[in-house]
């Protein structure tokens, strides 16, 4: 029996090279803008006077890479198809359920090591003026929602679509987009962020911060870019972004969960610790497929 497989046109197979030409260009765009956007924010920020946090340049920072995103797709179409809006994929309750609980073990393991050795305190109760721990838990998720919607549809929406159309490899594609996220990210660290929060984050100085800052985001940025390619949508990966900020961040920032002798550095469930970065970095190569997967166009 004789299988038959259509050859590709000249044609089709100029308009494929086009599109990928065009997608690189469109991505090294976007991550001119995403890179500089949070340090145009500062210098907005400083000609207006305004306060640190919360601030005109920290919005800038925030909307601008997701509406370059917007607008790179609509006057610049490459054929990576849509931003992953859309709510209708394969096996949906699934993915939502995974990224609705992705966090909780992740998170309980990491705190329990840093306990079990010493390094960790846990005190489940209210810090003097700060919520309890389930109220602080419920109050950071719309916020932290609305956030990781711009973020999301910026990096990965755009990003990791954007990237895979160029060509690359999953792989590379997830972390050169982590590697603009991270970059990102910097300004927020050095000025958007209370010194007093970027502190309770971290004990480290900031040449030993920033390495495992960025090996964290790497390995985030796969698993969020897996659930992106696999789906075809951002929201299972605002899900997990929004439920593991808001859990983080809470027992973090609000004092619930205290390090010492650089335990954080260790057993953080922030991913700038050694044990997040290889849970992340387990699963994001357990996401990842053995073959070749499409990415999906829901």
């Amino acid at each position: 029996m004789t299988t038959l497989t259509s050859t590709p046109t000249p044609a089709a197979v100029a308009d494929r090279l086009e599109g990928k030409a065009r997608a690189a260009v469109n991505f090294t765009i976007f991550a001119a803008v995403a890179v500089a956007v949070g340090w145009v924010g500062i210098a907005l920020d400083a000609v207006t006077g305004a306060s640190r946090g919360n601030s005109l340049g920290m919005g800038l920072w925030l909307v601008l890479p997701a509406l370059t995103g917007v607008l790179l797709v609509r006057l610049r179409p490459d054929g990576g198809g849509p931003l992953g809006l859309t709510l209708r994929f394969p096996h949906r309750a699934r993915w939502f359920i995974f990224a609705a609980l992705f966090y909780l073990p992740l998170t309980a393991l990491t705190v329990l090591a840093g306990v079990a050795t010493g390094l960790g305190s846990f005190d489940a109760s209210s810090p003097a003026g700060k919520p309890a721990l389930l109220a602080g838990i419920a109050a950071a998720l719309a916020p932290l929602a609305l956030k990781n919607f711009f973020e999301e549809l910026a990096f990965r929406g755009f990003g990791t679509r954007t990237a895979v159309t160029a060509g690359l490899p999953r792989l590379r594609a997830h972390l050169l987009v982590g590697l603009t996220w991270a970059l990102w990210h910097l300004p927020f660290y050095l000025y958007f962020l209370a010194r007093s929060d970027f502190r309770a984050t971290t004990s480290l100085p900031w040449p030993l911060f920033l390495p495992l800052f960025f090996a964290g985001v790497l390995a985030t940025a796969v698993v969020l870019g897996e659930l992106r390619l696999r789906t075809g949508s951002i929201w299972p990966g605002v899900l997990v972004h929004t439920i593991g900020g808001a859990l983080v961040n809470t027992l973090i920032l609000d004092g619930h969960l205290t390090y010492s002798s650089h335990g954080d550095a260790l057993f953080s469930p922030a991913p700038n610790s050694l044990a997040s970065i290889v849970a992340l970095g387990l699963v994001g190569l357990a996401l990842l497929p053995r073959a070749h997967r499409p990415l999906v166009r829901a």
